[in-house]
């Protein structure tokens, strides 16, 4: 696997994701009973957006640091817990950390510690998980050197019985890594129906996304949530053209956040060159199946 995140942590799409990812767990945290919560491609857990990998990209900019630079006084909720989470983590380590999944999950376990949240993370990249381990092994969650595909067989159903499995993973061969990652969802799925669980996809490639869409739709799960926010226009060929979430079994009311979250992210993450886009097209939230 030569993908590294290095390269492109803090940009626009891991800005959207962890702030859904946030809001997620603030809405699973609302019901008093425990809850599981898994990363199954946890990373590094941290990243310096002054290392050459971030440097060389520059893609922060445009994500993160454009959104330190915003007002969020009206932001939704998620948005200010997600800022005061960054000031946190530049505040324990230093100002120019990012903090990957893993350390958000460990955040939301450490501001909740009579809530019973148990938080895991999965990496299966040697090198990847001595990082993930050394960076956070002080922090309330487990890290395990684990493949995703055997592991989240292996930890569902939780013995918390309520729970969310958070997938980021790279994909570097986008067709068949959206059939695997459907294989990985519906065997989950099929053991652990009532589990909640988020799936992070790029949107690069039109025609693979719109494929992606189209198998899910076959499949036998229900209610499946799709959140897109894009800084291109879909038919123009660029590295990166929008970020998606698929989220299967999403907490009551979390599309109308959702879509609240994405319409004020959208003007501030917006790449001053690009072809103007409208609010639907920039922007979208959107029941695959059921409601």
């Amino acid at each position: 696997m030569n993908y590294k995140h290095a390269y492109h942590a803090g940009n626009f799409a891991d800005v959207v994701k962890h702030i859904l990812l946030v809001q997620l767990l603030n809405q699973m945290g609302q019901k008093n009973k425990p809850f599981y919560v898994l990363d199954a491609y946890g990373g590094r857990g941290l990243y310096s957006l002054g290392s050459e990998e971030a440097r060389k990209t520059g893609e922060a900019k445009g994500g993160i640091q454009a959104l330190v630079k915003a007002d969020v006084e009206k932001a939704p909720a998620a948005i200010k817990d997600y800022m005061e989470g960054i000031k946190q983590a530049r505040f324990t380590y230093d100002k120019k950390v990012y903090p990957g999944s893993p350390w958000w999950i460990a955040h939301h376990v450490e501001k909740n510690p009579d809530a019973g949240v148990r938080g895991e993370a999965f990496e299966a990249k040697a090198s990847e998980y001595d990082a993930l381990n050394y960076q956070l092994h002080k922090l309330p969650i487990g890290i395990h050197h684990r493949n995703a595909f055997e592991g989240i067989a292996a930890v569902i159903p939780p013995k918390e019985k309520r729970g969310l499995i958070f997938l980021d993973p790279p994909y570097e061969q986008e067709h068949k890594d959206f059939t695997r990652l459907i294989d990985l969802l519906v065997h989950s799925y099929n053991k652990w129906p009532q589990g909640t669980y988020a799936l992070w996809f790029p949107i690069k490639n039109i025609d693979a996304v719109e494929l992606f869409y189209k198998k899910l739709k076959r499949t036998e799960m229900r209610r499946q949530l799709v959140c897109e926010l894009n800084i291109y226009p879909k038919d123009i060929a660029v590295g990166l053209n929008g970020t998606g979430l698929l989220v299967i079994n999403p907490p009551w009311q979390f599309d109308n956040h959702a879509r609240e979250i994405l319409r004020f992210l959208q003007p501030v993450l917006k790449v001053a060159d690009a072809p103007d886009l409208t609010p639907d097209s920039a922007t979208t939230v959107r029941w695959l199946v059921g409601e």
